[in-house]
């Protein structure tokens, strides 16, 4: 059970970063795009 709860916050934890990340890369692409 620990070891399932830990993969899915890893995962959770990386979702978010993939997210924030390809925000940021749209953002600096319509501002360059501009």
């Amino acid at each position: 059970m620990m070891k399932r709860t830990t993969i899915k916050k890893i995962l959770h934890v990386l979702v978010n970063i993939l997210t924030a990340a390809l925000t940021a890369l749209g953002t600096t692409s319509c501002v360059n795009g501009f």
